[in-house]
């Protein structure tokens, strides 16, 4: 099985998110997936600082499974 990472930046200040974007990469264990999305989340705060904290802004993601099909 393969998990697909799926995230969302939203903002606190306006109350609303983007809508969901997919992550080109799929991982091969739930660990691992989880594990990128957290490192997503802290190299988010710290590239875009200024930004999210103008405007408050914050990540949401979560992992998916994905079904590989074997040929």
């Amino acid at each position: 099985m393969k998990f697909m990472l799926v995230f969302t930046i939203c903002s606190i200040i306006s109350g609303s998110c983007e809508p969901p974007v997919n992550m080109d990469k799929t991982f091969n264990s739930w660990s691992e997936c989880v594990g990128h999305g957290g490192k997503l989340i802290v190299d988010f705060s710290i590239n875009m600082k200024e930004h999210a904290e103008k405007n408050k802004l914050y990540i949401s993601y979560f992992c998916n499974e994905k079904e590989t099909t074997k040929i």
